[in-house]
Formats: structure tokens, C-alpha cells, sequence
């Protein structure tokens, strides 16, 4: 994570629980080709402990990564942890090491894995920071994002699977109730819970507002109250709920052209012998990117700072007032800030070609004797200068030539 906004003890090794199967996600999103491959469940797999969370798979049964995935952070099945680990790693062991290796390559110095469902291990540890790490990777692969911020998910029967199943997500945060529900957060794009009863209850999630994101991450909290699963870990979500909205809503500052008192004109050519065309940018309701309080002040106090990108369409010279000619694109410091559209302020005008007088008859030529007593008295001077006119014609010629020749090809 780019900015802390608050922590506790955030470097205390811990146990994160099913937390952990955050890592199991990721890493099976980055080892498999397709979605849609098929993995034959195993005894071991269908046979676990009903002490265990579990999605209830059937020996034998042919499920997809994409359902073992759903039934992994949703409902935190260790069953599909097992087969996951085996699919993409040939075991938990073999799974274990791809797990550390990844730790290592994020930074996650105080983090040990042990096996992929976060089941209590001694030796297995985490900490608040290096989770949020592991959360802030993994919340940039488009799929990773798709599966956590899903609230239901159905496997319909497949022979040994003899009727619908139908996995809901055990994070409150977006599978409470919207209109009833004590922990529902519409900030909420995701998040993965754990219990155990060695390391306490821990939840991971994620929120957004107006192109902000952050992460809550807590471990080791004591919330007996938590049981039934519609109202389980009633403390924990309610201090994620709090501390993600408050956080987006306060830490933050919404950044629009109208706080930042900005505007773009400009005059662009729209086409060969076209006057030139004003076209300015225009903002919608859209237009705007929520940065960290500090980042925001430094900005509008000197908003050259912002990198403004523009792209004009084709056709220009048919355009008309209020036409959309062109988009419009601000970023600082590698952060998106808005976009809009460029419109023409008023038609595009032709300027209209020049005139050609028609010529008069040129008089017959002179004898060559007498066009000789002729030059004899022009002045010097304007012989050069006749000389200097029709090599600057020449030159006038040619050059007109060659553009027209660039212009064709």
C-alpha cells in the first residue's frame, strides 16, 4: 500500500487464518490457462471434516478452477484449497513453496505459509502489513476482484452432485443485506474472512469511492459473538465498515476541474485553407478522482502540475458548434485524475479560394533588333531585380510543387 492511514502493531506476526487463502486465489489465477479447466475431485478433498469450512464437494466430481475458486473465497472451503493447491502445484508441499516464493517477490517479510487454507499450523504466521501487501497485489488482476466482490455463486448438479448448490459470500460487508443489514457497505468491491480458534477472527477487504481504494486489514480479533453466520464477527465488520468509510470519506479529497479552477480552450486547424477552429473541454458529473488530503492541496496549488493529454478526431473541417471533435485526459503523478470531451465552439469555416483575374492578350513580340535597342537602356538595377523576380518565381514553383507532392503522398 502506497499510503498508512492508521495501524496497530502492524509488523506482529499473527494468524491470519483463511486470510491466507487470499494467496491461494492469486496464485492460481497466475498458473492456469482457462478458467474452465477441469479437476476430478478426490476422497481425501470430499471426505475432510465437517470442523472444516467447506464448500461439500463429491469424490469423483468434475468441478472447474472458476467454481473451486468462487468456493474458495466465498465460503472458504478448504476442500477446494486442497484440490487448488493440487491442480496448479501437484501437492500442498510443492504448493507451500510457490506460496513463500511469491511472499518473498511482494515483500512480505514476516509471512510464512505452511499449506493453502490458512488452517492453523504452528510455524504458518502472517502480519496486518505484508496481508495488505498480498491484498493490494492481487487486487489489480481483474479476475481476483471478479470472485471476491461476488455475493452468490451456483453449481448446478453434475451427476455425483445430485442437487443446485448455492455458495453465498461470508463477507457481511457485501452479503448483508442492503437495506437491513448491520455490516452492509455499498463502498465494499470485496474481502475474505478467517477464524480460527488459536489465532481469533481476521478480515481482509477492500473499498472504493470515486476512483479510491483501500484496504482494512485485521487480524487476531476477539468477537465471540459470531456463530450464526448471519450475524457472525459482528465487532470485526463493523470496525471494517467504519474504518473503510471513514477513511475514503475523510482522508480523502474529491478532486474535479471546478476544484482545481480548471479549464481548456484551444485553436486547432481543421483542415487545408480552414480558419482556425476553438474547441474546449467539457466535464460531466464523472469527472472526478478522490486523492489522499495532502496530495490533493499540493495539486490545486499548482495544477501545471497535472499532465493534460488531448486526442482530436478525423473530419474536423465538417465539424459544428457543439460537436464532439476530440476526448481529453488528466493525470498527476501517475494517478488518473478525470476525462471529458473536446467540442467545437462554433462551425468550422473554409477559408474561400482566391480569385484568378483573367488575363489580357499579350502583344506580339518585338523584333529581336528592336528588343535588343530595348535592354540597352534598362537600368542595371532593374535587370537584377527582373532576374531576382524570376528566380524567386522559379523557386515559388517548385516549392509549391513539392508541397503538393508531400500533401498527395
Amino acid at each position: 500500500p502506497s499510503i498508512v492511514f492508521y495501524e496497530r502493531d502492524p509488523d506482529e506476526r499473527w494468524i491470519p487464518a483463511s486470510t491466507m487463502k487470499i494467496m491461494t486465489c492469486i496464485l492460481t489465477i497466475e498458473h492456469v490457462e482457462d478458467y474452465d479447466e477441469p479437476v476430478v475431485v478426490t476422497k481425501q478433498a470430499a471426505n475432510m471434516k465437517e470442523t472444516n469450512s467447506l464448500m461439500k464437494m463429491y469424490a469423483g466430481e468434475t468441478l472447474t478452477v472458476d467454481q473451486l475458486l468462487h468456493g474458495l473465497m466465498l465460503v472458504s472451503g478448504n476442500d477446494a484449497a486442497l484440490m487448488l493447491a493440487t491442480h496448479i502445484a501437484g501437492g500442498v508441499a510443492e504448493y507451500t513453496d510457490l506460496a513463500n516464493a511469491k511472499a518473498a517477490e511482494l515483500g512480505m517479510v514476516n509471512s510464512h505459509f505452511l499449506n493453502a487454507s490458512g488452517a492453523f499450523r504452528g510455524g504458518q504466521y502472517s502480519t496486518a502489513r505484508d496481508m495488505a501487501l498480498l491484498t493490494a497485489y492481487a487486487l489489480k488482476n481483474e479476475k481476483f476482484l471478479e470472485i471476491i466482490s461476488t455475493v452468490t455463486y451456483t453449481i448446478e448438479p453434475n451427476g455425483p452432485r445430485k442437487k443446485t448448490s448455492v455458495l453465498k459470500s461470508t463477507n457481511r460487508l457485501i452479503s448483508d443485506d442492503p437495506e437491513t443489514g448491520a455490516a452492509y457497505c455499498s463502498l465494499c468491491i470485496g474481502g475474505k474472512t478467517g477464524s480460527t480458534l488459536n489465532g481469533g477472527k481476521c478480515l481482509v477487504a477492500a473499498a472504493e469511492l470515486d476512483g479510491a481504494r483501500v484496504i482494512v486489514v485485521l487480524i487476531g480479533a476477539d468477537d465471540l459473538n459470531s456463530y450464526d453466520v448471519n450475524r457472525r464477527m459482528p465487532k470485526v465488520f463493523a470496525n471494517a465498515k467504519f474504518l473503510l468509510e471513514y477513511t475514503l470519506e475523510n482522508d480523502y479529497t474529491p478532486v474535479t476541474p471546478g476544484f482545481l479552477d480548471f479549464t481548456y480552450s484551444v485553436e486547432v486547424a481543421s483542415a487545408a485553407g480552414a480558419a482556425p477552429l476553438a474547441v474546449s473541454a467539457r466535464f460531466d458529473e464523472s469527472a472526478v478522482r478522490r486523492l489522499p488530503n495532502a496530495m490533493a492541496k499540493e495539486l490545486a496549488a499548482d495544477i501545471t502540475q497535472m499532465e493534460v493529454t488531448t486526442e482530436l478526431y478525423d473530419a474536423l473541417a465538417d465539424a459544428k458548434a457543439g460537436d464532439v471533435v476530440g476526448s481529453i485526459s488528466c493525470t498527476y503523478q501517475g494517478y488518473a485524475l478525470f476525462s471529458g470531451e473536446l467540442v467545437a465552439e462554433s462551425d468550422a469555416v473554409v477559408t474561400p479560394m482566391p480569385t484568378v483575374e483573367q488575363l489580357t492578350n499579350t502583344p506580339e513580340p518585338a523584333p529581336q533588333a528592336e528588343a535588343d535597342d530595348r535592354l540597352a537602356n534598362i537600368h542595371p538595377g532593374v535587370f537584377v531585380f527582373g532576374g531576382l523576380s524570376v528566380l524567386l518565381t522559379a523557386s515559388m514553383v517548385a516549392l509549391g510543387v513539392m508541397i503538393i507532392k508531400k500533401r498527395r503522398s
